[in-house]
């Protein structure tokens, strides 16, 4: 077997691993909006916001500007009603660090 094919199937069956591991990423994970609920303000700081999936970094991702209500961040299933009901014990510090007003 020549050294460019055994090089496409070792890529090949990285890159089928690597999806896998994406795959078990986004299903513990949920999109997140944190909104100002009396003023509907957008609570992600700028640059902050996600994209998609942790593992995937995207060219939208930290495109994002302040206040803006259709950001959104990605955090563990579970933690998104916490963060907006003002509850951010177990939150990470990253997470805390994309928005505004995080304890």
């Amino acid at each position: 077997m020549k050294k460019s094919n055994i090089f496409m199937a070792v890529a090949t069956a990285v890159s089928v691993m690597a999806s896998t591991a994406y795959a078990d990423v986004a299903k513990d994970m949920e999109k997140c909006k944190v909104v100002d609920p009396k003023t509907g303000r957008g609570l992600i700081k700028a640059h902050k916001g996600s994209c998609g999936v942790p593992a995937e970094k995207t060219d939208c991702a930290g495109t994002n500007e302040a206040g803006d209500p259709n950001a959104f961040i990605i955090v563990p299933k579970g933690q998104c009603a916490k963060i907006n009901a003002g509850d951010f014990s177990g939150v990470t510090a990253e997470i805390k660090d994309s928005i505004e007003g995080a304890k």
